[in-house]
């Protein structure tokens, strides 16, 4: 019950604080008393209405998931610490058995899996346990979104093998965040990158592309593992290693034709999904465990907004703020024509609802004019339309137009397409 008692002296905390929020907001703010108090009072009435039904959520909630790190409860077998237990094949055979018989995809035991499996059991077994105690702070979030796709829920290992659930890694090619997007197939899969914001780093935006992107590679091999050879290393290659093995259509018996790190791919996931699955088969436990992505949620914010003017006011760091928003690249929401989510402990939400506009005073004059452009979509003129009646309707002016498609008149035809560079609420 570790969160509940730390949820419950946050809220005591709040109540008893007031005096000291009121000097930051004076300081940040001055503005009137009377403003403070109401602002105060907001917060109390809000935290008094949530406290009593936050906490008994958040206690079914750890009740219900019984989610321990205690080593003493999950070492079922009393191995030594830190030993390696012996590969027993039977016993993988036999485990990797059922996890074949409950899942659309192939999880049999081969023996070039039973290598990957010897690999990360003894050599990344730190890793897992990373990999293990990261797991609530994701997993809940891949398998309502690969559920919702029709997808194999076992794919939510997949970001494990891709950028150890870290939504900021990066790889030396460029790829980014947890499913590890290209620039290019991220622009195709709708993610946004620009100067403030790369959706790359998001987990519920990239988690949409990826599903989006992996269905769509099904669809085309109707096998799970060339799909998952074309997300490492492109349709290209698994197309070019098909044509060279004969026209073969198993990732098995095309392997040696794909690249080199592709061969492995497919085996290391496989030897992930096991271990994950039976990691205390293999003294393998959760360390660091982040906290759960059930306990968190999202409020909207439709004026630009700094990281380091929320941190002062609610009981977080700024490194943390960032760690669970990591798509604004520069620790600033670019909330201009657009409204922006904002993710945050469940605790810190009345604490933000109340003290939203004050902390837009905490040093303004180091909050950037930011100045909107949208990406260009294409428009393609139907009768009856004049640039006119085209501008009005997506919320831009006629000199725009002409200058965004190098027009020297308002004359247009039918079937012309036109760059416009559209306001998100007008599409």
């Amino acid at each position: 019950m570790n969160s509940i008692r730390t949820l419950q002296r946050r809220l005591t905390g709040l109540l008893m604080v007031s005096g000291l929020l009121s000097s930051a907001l004076i300081q940040a703010q001055g503005s009137s008393g009377a403003a403070l108090v109401e602002e105060e009072n907001l917060a109390d009435s809000l935290v008094g209405a949530m406290q009593q039904e936050e906490l008994a959520w958040l206690a079914y909630l750890e009740e219900d998931w019984c989610f321990s790190t205690d080593t003493s409860l999950l070492n079922i077998r009393d191995f030594p610490l830190n030993q390696t237990p012996t590969l027993d094949t039977a016993e993988m055979q036999m485990r990797m058995a059922l996890l074949d018989a409950q899942s659309p995809m192939e999880l049999a035991w081969n023996p070039v899996v039973h290598s990957r499996i010897a690999f990360y059991a003894s050599k990344r077994k730190n890793h897992l346990g990373k990999m293990l105690g990261r797991a609530p702070a994701y997993f809940p979030l891949f398998e309502s979104t690969l559920d919702r796709f029709g997808l194999p829920l076992e794919l939510k290992y997949l970001p494990v093998v891709e950028s150890g659930l870290n939504p900021l890694a990066k790889s030396r090619a460029g790829a980014r965040g947890l499913w590890q997007f290209m620039y290019a197939t991220a622009k195709y899969h709708g993610l946004r990158i620009d100067s403030y914001i790369d959706e790359r780093h998001d987990p519920v935006r990239s988690s949409e592309a990826a599903c989006t992107y992996l269905a769509k590679l099904y669809g085309i091999y109707d096998d799970w593992y060339l799909a998952l050879a074309a997300y490492n290393a492109g349709p290209g290659n698994v197309n070019r290693a098909i044509r060279r093995s004969g026209g073969k259509r198993n990732f098995w018996e095309i392997r040696f034709f794909l690249p080199r790190e592709t061969r492995n791919y497919v085996p290391t996931f496989m030897a992930v999904v096991y271990l994950m699955e039976f990691s205390q088969e293999h003294n393998i436990y959760p360390d660091q465990v982040s906290p759960s992505f059930a306990f968190l949620d999202t409020v909207m914010v439709d004026e630009v907004l700094r990281f380091d003017q929320i941190a002062p006011l609610l009981d977080l760091e700024e490194r943390r703020l960032a760690q669970l928003n990591p798509m604004y690249r520069m620790d600033i929401i670019p909330a201009t024509v657009e409204r922006f989510p904002l993710v945050l402990p469940q605790s810190e939400i009345p604490r933000f609802i109340a003290f939203q506009d004050s902390m837009r005073t905490i040093a303004p004059e180091r909050t950037p004019d930011i100045v909107f452009v949208p990406e260009p979509i294409t428009y393609h003129v139907k009768n009856g339309d004049v640039l006119g009646k085209i501008a009005d309707h997506f919320g831009v002016s006629v000199r725009q137009l002409k200058e965004w498609n190098g027009l020297s008149s308002s004359m247009i035809r039918i079937g012309q397409k036109l760059k416009i560079h559209a306001n998100p609420s007008k599409l």
